[in-house]
């Protein structure tokens, strides 16, 4: 029986950026599955990760299946590349109906498309952005 607190997330790339979120969550109680093509990407969990990985390529409609994606609270889409983004996060959303998606956006011009299509992004790009606006403007006060 699912606890009150915990949530199932389903996190798709696991470089630097998803094995942390994926460890941090584990270690939090959450149920945790991550996607990634290559095996040696899962080194980037921390060693008491205790969720689920597979090896797959999240653009093939099996693995998703296999993460059960649409049981998922949220499903994290973190890979290198948009346009594999955008693609799974349609997946995940019109196919199996997944009730929330984050998508990492990196190039600022595609932002207004994952939109368009209601999906929740963060840009690091534009967060970049923005910090340092932030601290140029402070500074120039």
């Amino acid at each position: 029986m699912k606890k009150i607190d915990e949530l199932y997330l389903v996190i798709i790339g696991c470089g630097k950026v998803g094995g942390n979120v994926s460890s941090i969550a584990s270690s939090m109680g959450h149920s945790v599955v991550v996607i990634d093509k290559e095996e040696s990407s899962f080194e980037n969990l921390s060693p008491d990760f205790t969720g689920f990985s597979i090896v797959g390529d999240a653009t093939e409609k099996d693995v998703l299946e296999n993460a059960k994606i649409n049981k998922a609270d949220y499903v994290l889409v973190l890979t290198h590349d948009d346009n594999t983004n955008f693609l799974i996060s349609l997946m995940c959303k019109y196919y199996f109906g997944a009730k929330k998606i984050i998508t990492r956006v990196y190039d600022p011009d595609n932002v207004s498309l994952f939109q368009e299509y209601d999906i929740e992004i963060i840009s690091p790009t534009l967060l970049i952005i923005g910090e340092l606006k932030r601290i140029l403007v402070g500074d120039l006060l």
